[in-house]
């Protein structure tokens, strides 16, 4: 079990810097004929209806199969909601009602309860919760709220609940050491914290047995190998150690066949797949690997055993292999009941009762919850996910493929508004990470659902899976070690830009760049290093100096920073610092031609206040055009609606004002005022800056 991060977050990534179907294999004409409505100007809908409080996320089904709980927007931020598992959407109510939100939550195993995982403000320490629950007349009651972990200053993250013990949770926190993520039992009624392991291996991740006990430990080395640990004889046995820069993930623990499934490239591929490892022979077995040879494992399914149902892949869209004949068969149905494009997660199976709870969407629609009864094969919806966003308004989200100059092929999706495809103002938009990737669906990301609000405003967009991106194999990431900046990671962008000009889509007058954290970096990078591209550039919490941005991790991040260090650098050695010095856009100011917006969140800890600070005072200094807002109760993304709002009403009038683009007029005084409150004064800040 795994609190999912509500904020921004990235599977299979360096986690405190990101934010957070048919292949094209191969580069396509995307000149068509503007449709013969396309002088007809399509509705603007308002900001508000792409991001509206009725959004739902996330939705979980209780052990005992009674109760659904799920994200919702509730005094302005994501809070948990609950309703009864054969009940309506109107008979849902908020269970919790925090001011700062909730940022992931699981359903107890044993009996009626929550354990819910929150930080303050964006600050990422995050706090254990246990909701104590009672049913009554149809209805859930909130008994109690009990703060389990309190220490200030650590972050305490669920590792699992055990199984075989009703009354604990792993945890795996720096409660001893800020240098180290040491392993601990919770009692989830006294809240007494004990140690089960110092984490002296520097375990990046585990897996824990019934009983809660870590039995699989997974770490990096300073090379970027990685090795395997089982607990055999009451010691830590090594059973496997990668070559560097092989992919290596846990995936599921089968206690009773004493198996352990893992997702790697450890081998002769470079692509991971889904392995097998007998703890008893040391055996390793292929289970499956991507057919078509150019994508890692994007989601794997297990039943309650620990055995594979469903392995799934991803290049420009999703692919799934059914593993079990009997799932299969009911895999076949439920996709036959779709005539458009749409992706099916499986969210839960309660195996006793043959139901299952999947999640089914597209580009243009964030979807719905549906139960599925394997008795007499019934599919049902059960929850919309919004109902006040028209799909019908919404432009198809396509992937298509670009050389990049050096021959590597780049997977990407384009965005283009309604009935328009010619000499377009363009928006760069790259995601965070950069150890992550971008998704064909429309949910999966909070930047593809601005990519459809700026479709509608008339922008075409292109969200580039840059080298370096995770998904594409293990070579695809080495390409972008020591590419920052002013290297191949930043060209492969540039390349989609001119891909998109020589294709006749996109103005080149009329590009801008936007991004969050690594795609802020991006941004910042392409209007420094690449100063004639781009027109303008927004940076969401995005870092300008490396140096500054790798000094301000955390101690315990040190152990886990050797994909770090290859890639961008470690500042402790002289050479790494002058070239990280090289590849950091403060120091190129003076290259700067087009204006900047800067956004970022005061409490943030992977990309600090003073990355947007020092680059807001230095651009000041030199009399280049420069915004800044900044929110002072968000960190890394902002998860408060009133300031998610208020950043999309000032990134829609910043790009209509340097590309041209449709801005719609009415705006809410709520979302006015706000904005101006948000707003710094960079003059005040430079002053305060020089005493």
């Amino acid at each position: 079990m795994e609190l999912q991060n509500h904020r921004w977050s990235v599977r299979k990534a360096i986690c405190w810097l990101s934010l957070a179907a048919a292949f094209s294999g191969c580069s396509v004409n995307l000149l068509v004929e503007d449709s013969a409505s396309a002088e007809i100007q399509q509705e603007l809908l308002p900001v508000e209806s792409f991001f509206n409080d009725s959004v739902i996320s996330g939705v979980k089904l209780s052990s005992d199969g009674q109760w659904l709980a799920w994200f919702q927007l509730y005094n302005g931020a994501p809070n948990i909601y609950v309703m009864p598992s054969n009940g309506n959407i109107e008979d849902a109510f908020p269970l919790t009602t925090f001011t700062d939100g909730v940022d992931g939550f699981s359903w107890d195993k044993h009996q009626l309860g929550m354990f819910v995982s929150k930080d303050s403000n964006g600050n990422e320490q995050h706090q254990i919760y246990r909701l104590d629950l009672e049913e009554r007349a149809k209805r859930l009651n909130l008994l109690n709220t009990i703060k389990l972990t309190s220490k200030a200053g650590v972050n305490y993250t669920l590792a699992g609940q055990a199984s075989g013990n009703a009354k604990s949770l792993t945890l795996m926190a720096n409660h001893d050491d800020p240098k180290r993520l040491d392993i601990y039992q919770l009692n989830t009624e006294s809240g007494e914290l004990s140690l089960l392991m110092s984490n002296t291996q520097h375990f990046q991740s585990i897996l824990i047995d019934d009983e809660g006990k870590p039995v699989v430990g997974v770490r990096d080395n300073p090379d970027t190998s990685a090795e395997m640990y089982i607990l055999k004889d009451n010691s830590w046995q090594k059973t496997l150690t990668t070559k560097p820069g092989e992919i290596l993930e846990l995936t599921q623990y089968n206690s009773d066949l004493e198996r352990v499934y893992f997702e790697s490239s450890f081998g002769e591929t470079d692509t991971s797949g889904l392995k097998q490892l007998d703890l008893n022979s040391g055996i390793i077995v292929d289970i499956h690997t991507d057919p078509n040879q150019r994508s890692d494992v994007y989601k794997t399914l297990f039943n309650k055993d620990g055995e594979p149902l469903l392995v799934s892949y991803y290049y420009g869209y999703r692919e799934d292999y059914p593993i079990s004949k009997e799932f299969q068969k009911h895999w076949q149905y439920i996709n036959g009941q779709f005539s458009r494009r749409v992706e099916i997660d499986v969210v839960s199976i309660n195996e006793k009762s043959g139901t299952w709870l999947l999640d089914i969407a597209s580009d243009i629609d964030l979807g719905a919850f549906y139960t599925y009864s394997q008795v007499d094969q019934s599919l049902t919806r059960l929850i919309d996910k919004d109902t006040k966003l028209d799909s019908q308004s919404l432009a198809e989200r396509r992937s298509i493929t670009y050389q990049a100059r050096d021959g590597i092929s780049i997977q990407a999706y384009l965005t283009l508004p309604n009935g328009k495809s010619s000499q377009l103002p363009l928006v760069v938009l790259p995601h965070g990470g950069p150890w992550a990737r971008d998704y064909w669906r429309l949910s999966d990301s909070f930047f593809n659902r601005v990519s459809q609000l700026l479709a509608n405003r008339g922008y075409a967009v292109l969200q580039p899976n840059f080298r370096a991106s995770t998904g594409f194999g293990e070579t695809f990431i080495a390409l972008g070690n020591r590419q920052w900046g002013n290297g191949a990671m930043q060209h492969d962008l540039t390349d989609g830009v001119e891909y998109l000009v020589e294709q006749g889509i996109a103005d080149k007058n009329r590009v801008a760049i936007m991004g969050g954290s690594y795609g802020g970096y991006a941004a910042l990078s392409g209007l420094t290093f690449t100063p004639d591209v781009y027109a303008a550039a927004i940076s969401f919490v995005g870092p300008s100096n490396l140096i500054t941005l790798t000094e301000s991790f955390p101690e315990y991040y040190r152990p886990k920073l050797s994909q770090w260090f290859k890639a961008v650098g470690d500042p402790l050695i002289q050479f790494d610092r002058e070239d990280m010095q090289t590849r950091s856009p403060i120091n190129f100011t003076d290259q700067i031609k087009a204006p900047l917006l800067l956004v970022q969140g005061a409490n943030d800890p992977r990309v600090t206040q003073l990355e947007s600070d020092q680059i807001a005072i230095k651009m000041y200094q030199e009399d280049l055009d420069v915004e800044y807002i900044l929110a002072k109760d968000e960190g890394h993304g902002f998860s408060k609606r009133i300031n998610l709002m208020a950043y999309l009403i000032k990134m829609e009038e910043f790009l209509a004002e340097h590309l041209g683009g449709e801005l719609n007029p009415e705006i809410p005084e709520e979302l006015t005022a706000h904005l101006a409150g948000l707003e710094v004064d960079i003059s005040k800040l430079a002053e305060k800056h020089s005493k």
